[in-house]
């Protein structure tokens, strides 16, 4: 059986994880949340006060289902799920991000998902750093305001989010940092099939993925 890998790249809130997760599910296979991963490794260094390489080293990274299909986020037997999607995991993930030996340390765990097995995987270097050679590349984007309206709905089912234009400043900010950070930079894969979400419905983007990938 021939296994492949499927990258999905693409700025905060252009809908990369909601899409890779629909994606492996109608393929079948494994999904993984590289985002999640930084999130996990800012959150846990801040909270313990730990260096954000030893966290990152000694990580045990896992995604689970619940029995109601809910994803779950488990770092060292801890349910990270809820603290990872908040405003300051926001602020910590493109710090750690930018940090060479974390990201050494965590390309090894992303490539290890995909021994003996096919996968779909999202982030900001996915098909251009960890899997170079992947068998199906996609650059997900969409407008700054459209990716903030996006954020401020997913905040607004967990917590108070900031206002709407304060999220929008901390995704430009972010871009910005995503961009020019010297190591695992946000940029468009070679051979990636570029899809703009702005006005597009999530069943039309994984219809578009799909189509890709099935011809």
């Amino acid at each position: 059986m021939k296994f492949f890998v499927v990258t999905i790249d693409g700025p905060a809130g252009a809908g990369k994880s909601t899409v890779a997760r629909h994606v492996a599910e109608a393929l079948k296979i494994c999904y993984l949340d590289t985002g999640a991963m930084y999130r996990s490794v800012g959150i846990l260094a801040v909270s313990q006060k730990k260096d954000p390489v030893d966290v990152a080293r000694t990580m045990d990274f896992k995604i689970i289902y619940s029995e109601d299909g809910e994803k779950r986020i488990m770092v060292n037997g801890r349910d990270m799920t809820a603290l990872i999607r908040t405003p300051e995991a926001d602020k910590e993930v493109s710090k750690v991000a930018a940090i060479k030996e974390v990201r050494r340390h965590l390309i090894k765990k992303q490539r290890s998902f995909a021994q003996g097995q096919s996968l779909v995987l999202e982030g900001r270097d996915t098909g251009s750093v960890v899997f170079p050679e992947a068998s199906y590349k996609f650059y997900l984007d969409a407008s700054v305001e459209e990716r903030a309206r996006r954020r401020y709905e997913q905040l607004a089912q967990k917590t108070t989010p900031p206002t709407l234009d304060e999220i929008q400043k901390d995704i430009i900010r972010r871009d910005n940092a995503d961009k020019k950070r010297p190591w695992g930079a946000l940029t468009i894969p070679e051979n990636a099939v570029v899809i703009d979400t702005t006005n597009l419905s999530l069943e039309e983007v994984v219809a578009e993925i799909l189509s890709h990938i099935e011809e």
